[in-house]
């Protein structure tokens, strides 16, 4: 007999647990969410910088743009943008790396930027 009320009891509370489930503690604000579908992409820093561009080469994936920021002449690389020679551009900042070897122009760089974001001023 007394199994059985402790079986019964023990269902009481389990049942009383479903039905009241505790609250969720939510996430700091301008956190995403769970399941948010920008989880896991983190946004491009601005452009910020400009310049001039001097020439371009592009490959499958990037496009090396030569440009002139002020008194300095280098390259930077940016995922794959429709540049013209003469024209200005923005671009967003990140370390200049010094002597660069590019595999897939088989070319030395002495001064390049990786940057994530180019765009082409009007």
């Amino acid at each position: 007999m007394k199994s059985i009320t402790v079986l019964i009891v023990s269902a009481g509370f389990s049942l009383a647990a479903i039905a009241n489930p505790p609250a969720a503690v939510g996430a700091s604000p301008g956190h995403p969410g769970a399941g948010s579908a920008d989880m896991g992409k983190a946004e491009a820093p601005p452009a910020t910088k400009k310049a001039k561009v001097i020439s371009s080469i592009d490959t499958k994936s990037f496009t090396y743009i030569e440009i002139q920021d002020g008194n300095k002449k280098f390259w930077l690389v940016a995922p794959t943008v429709a540049v013209k020679n003469g024209s200005m551009i923005s671009y967003a900042d990140a370390p200049l790396q010094a002597k660069y070897h590019s595999p897939s122009l088989n070319r030395d760089f002495s001064n390049i930027i990786f940057t994530t974001r180019v765009a082409v001023d009007k």
